[in-house]
């Protein structure tokens, strides 16, 4: 249903701030009066004026009032509050015309007043300084689009372009412009890459920010860039530039022919699952792949030498074979979850005993650093009452700032090594441990891969036997849990758990028991 209420839609811009605001008018006038139409508000006139509101005496903005109080219009339309008025006697008259009802409405696209909410219109001011960032966001919209529609490119120049302020839009650039259409032409032929695209213009001083040439990505981004063509594109809406193209349709329709006829996807079979590819290698130093081979009564899983080093001796071995020799390499590492349990208990009563320890340490580093800055203090006094000269007082005053911040650093590395520097990565060898012994472990062909990935080092096939070393901390793990096993109790759980978490510590410290 239509509103009764007539609006006088006023625009304002300051003449003062005329660098800012020249496409201020007609962008208000445009935005608002879509708002109208999409709100069904009745607009009775439209009054533009070009000049400040920090001081009254506005002609045009007189007149409307005056035509309010006489019953022409009832409402008003505005962009902001701050259209309206920015000293106190205007905003004084549009309160009191709000407050009598002379005004039935004051309508923003963010807001309205009614005459019960003439107390509010007080708050504004003070409010604008929480509003800014709001405001500031919806004119920068507004002034873009209204730049946009003008044909002005409001954003950043591209490769080949210069910006004219006395223009307030983008110029071609006469020797980046011809790189530009250099790029475009010889991409047309189809003879190109990104890589070799990306390579050319880096030998004509294109490159990125960190001095190198160009990713695929900026190179494609580049290649499809409209704005070449004189079609500016904004969020997903298009507006015709009024600048000088470098590239011609014809030319970009050929470059993005080129590039879709490299971007067709190529068929591939679909793939095998093979776990144990990429992860070994073969003594000849190529990597061990794997494939399906028809033997004796089915179709059975072998891993094999890719020979990308030329020919290799070594013969093939099934999956089942590899998988069963790292499987008996990493059993000594399995632990139960009841002795995972017992570790983890034990951390946490070790992680209680480092606090404390470390509190203790703490306190005495701050009891050896009192004395020093009292010293410091005192030699500074001296030096001050010219009981000691100048050389003696810097002299002195550095072996005592040498001393504190030693100690200082000392109390740093305290925290790092002593609290939390061990007991994570303890518990991620706890939680890999632990994961090894359960009963599963066996048949998962994926966890068992993972582990060889996780805790080995340099994997080799050679002569149907499998081989890796062990990274730290695990390397010295079996031999310590074996060890803490003979001298535990299998009863005695907790027992166990504090031996073992201690060498497990040890072993993620990188020292020895």
């Amino acid at each position: 249903m239509p509103s009764k209420i007539k609006f006088f839609l006023y625009a304002r811009k300051s003449t003062d701030e005329e660098n800012r605001q020249v496409m201020s008018l007609d962008a208000q006038t445009r935005e608002l009066r879509d708002f109208a139409s999409r709100e069904k508000l009745f607009v009775y006139e439209i009054i533009e004026e070009s000049q400040t509101a920090k001081r009254p005496g506005r002609p045009r903005f007189d007149e409307m009032l005056a035509r309010i109080e006489r019953g022409e219009a009832n409402g008003l339309l505005c962009w902001d509050i701050d259209r309206l008025y920015r000293n106190p006697i205007d905003e004084g008259r549009v309160r009191w015309f709000l407050q009598k009802s002379v005004i039935a409405s004051i309508r923003t696209p963010s807001r309205q007043f009614f005459p019960e909410d003439a107390g509010l219109l007080m708050g504004v001011e003070g409010g604008r300084a929480t509003d800014y960032i709001i405001r500031l966001a919806k004119n920068v919209a507004r002034g873009t689009k209204e730049k946009l529609r003008r044909g002005e490119w409001p954003g950043q120049k591209p490769l080949g372009y210069v910006y004219d302020n006395r223009l307030r839009n983008i110029v071609p650039d006469r020797k980046k412009a011809k790189i530009v259409q250099m790029a475009f032409e010889e991409y047309a032929t189809g003879l190109h890459s990104l890589n070799s695209i990306a390579d050319r213009l880096f030998e004509l001083g294109v490159k990125s920010c960190t001095g190198r040439p160009w990713s695929n990505c900026a190179v494609h981004h580049f290649l499809t860039n409209r704005l070449y063509t004189g079609i500016m594109k904004w969020k997903d809406e298009t507006f015709e530039g009024k600048y000088k193209p470098l590239v011609s349709p014809e030319l970009f329709d050929r470059v993005q022919h080129a590039l879709k006829k490299r971007e067709r996807p190529r068929k591939f079979r679909k793939g095998h699952n093979f776990p144990f590819c990429g992860i070994f290698r073969c003594s000849c130093g190529a990597m061990i792949s794997a494939q399906w081979v028809k033997g004796h009564g089915g179709v059975y899983r072998y891993c094999r030498c890719t020979r990308k080093n030329g020919r290799c001796s070594e013969s093939y071995v099934q999956e089942k074979f590899v998988a069963k020799q790292c499987l008996e390499m990493l059993q000594p590492f399995g632990i139960t979850q009841e002795e995972a349990r017992a570790l983890h208990s034990a951390i946490d009563a070790e992680n209680g005993k480092e606090a404390a320890s470390l509190d203790t340490a703490i306190l005495a580093l701050q009891n050896r650093m009192q004395p020093l800055q009292k010293k410091l203090d005192r030699l500074t006094h001296g030096y001050l009452d010219e009981l000691i000269d100048e050389d003696t007082y810097r002299q002195a005053k550095e072996e005592l700032v040498v001393e504190k911040t030693a100690l200082k650093a000392e109390k740093e590395r305290l925290h790092r090594s002593r609290s939390s520097y061990w007991i994570e990565p303890a518990r991620e060898v706890i939680n890999a441990l632990e994961s090894m012994g359960k009963s599963g472990f066996a048949e998962s062909l994926p966890q068992i891969v993972q582990r060889v990935q996780k805790i080995g080092t340099n994997p080799k096939i050679s002569g149907k036997q499998v081989s890796f070393s062990f990274s730290e901390p695990y390397a010295s793990i079996p031999s310590l849990l074996a060890s803490a096993r003979i001298a535990t109790p299998s009863a005695e759980a907790s027992r166990f758990g504090g031996t073992t978490a201690n060498t497990i510590w040890c072993a993620v410290q990188g020292s020895n028991l």
